[in-house]
């Protein structure tokens, strides 16, 4: 492994501050560059060098940002104006690696989807978005070399959030009903599959794609744990960290936001009916990815955190 020059940007945030320690301790030398810390929990950045600034501020980057010492970029929570930015003025890049998400390539045509799973059109369930920001930063590796690779976690799980649950999004109201034995009601979806990445190992994978910048450049890569497990499991894991003797009720989604008024659809509840079961083996092959843990195993620890922390 050779030292590379690092630049990430969100590193107070929850996986930019991971993949930032990870860096320092695989022997980088790592500049972080954030607005300002973050309010939420966030872990120890010893070793890395912070600059405050925006890095949607085209005079940052330009005069400051530029003029740094660099071989490497990592963009925890990029945008399509980081993409434009970063090509245009951090030439010194030799690797550009920005997070996206799996949620570009809902809904899943085959299981376990891989990375020549069509992302590129609007669906009514995709993040579109991000699918415009990674079809025009792969544009310009193709017709300016703009060294770019695109890491696609799936859903986030682990320390220092709180997990997703089967109302659609993160409240920890779902959570302490679980504990407290409270009657809960969800759609049917104890079927729907389901797969989670760890934070930890997320953030591992971008540093170990440093080790390979020839082979990443211009690629699109899966990274999650190995397999996907139904959210009915997931459900029954949470129930048996909690020791929860709830009752669990289905209901039909429309229902389920009458129960619950704050639930919406749109990027929520219908997201959440959606499979994803993916194959990381790209990520294994070109650089050596290796989860360390599963889903069950990430749930226990997030809910563990939330526990320490006074969440739940």
């Amino acid at each position: 492994m050779n030292s590379r020059k690092v630049l990430v940007f969100g590193a107070t945030g929850e996986i930019g501050g991971r993949i930032a320690r990870d860096c320092v301790r695989a022997g980088h030398k790592v500049i972080g560059i954030s607005r300002g810390k973050n309010s939420n929990e966030h872990v120890e950045l010893e070793g890395v060098q912070m600059i405050c600034g925006d890095k949607s501020d085209e005079s940052f980057i330009r005069d400051t940002v530029a003029k740094l010492d660099y071989d490497a970029v990592i963009n925890s929570v990029p945008n399509i104006n980081d993409v434009e930015l970063c090509s245009k003025y951090l030439k010194k890049a030799e690797n550009v690696l920005f997070c996206s998400s799996t949620g570009t390539f809902v809904p899943l045509r085959y299981f376990p989807a891989d990375e020549n799973h069509p992302w590129r059109e609007k669906t009514p369930v995709n993040f579109y978005q991000q699918c415009v920001r990674d079809a025009r930063a792969i544009e310009l590796w193709e017709t300016e070399d703009f060294p770019v690779s695109i890491l696609r976690p799936t859903n986030i799980i682990g320390p220092g959030r709180v997990p997703l649950e089967l109302w659609g999004a993160r409240d920890i109201a779902f959570f302490k009903k679980l504990k407290s034995g409270e009657s809960i009601s969800i759609a049917p979806c104890e079927h729907i599959l389901l797969q989670s990445g760890y934070n930890d190992d997320l953030a591992g994978a971008f540093v170990k794609a440093l080790d390979y910048p020839d082979e990443v450049r211009g690629e699109i890569f899966i990274i999650s744990c190995r397999k996907a497990i139904t959210l009915g499991t997931y459900l029954s894991t949470a129930m048996q960290f909690l020791n929860s003797k709830s009752e669990i009720r289905r209901v039909s989604p429309e229902e389920l936001m009458k129960i619950y008024p704050e639930i919406t659809w749109t990027n929520r509840l219908d997201f959440l009916l959606e499979h994803m079961c993916f194959d990381i083996g790209k990520a294994e092959l070109i650089f050596g990815y290796v989860p360390r843990k599963t889903a069950e195993e990430g749930l226990a620890d997030a809910l563990e955190w939330c526990e320490k922390t006074g969440l739940l």
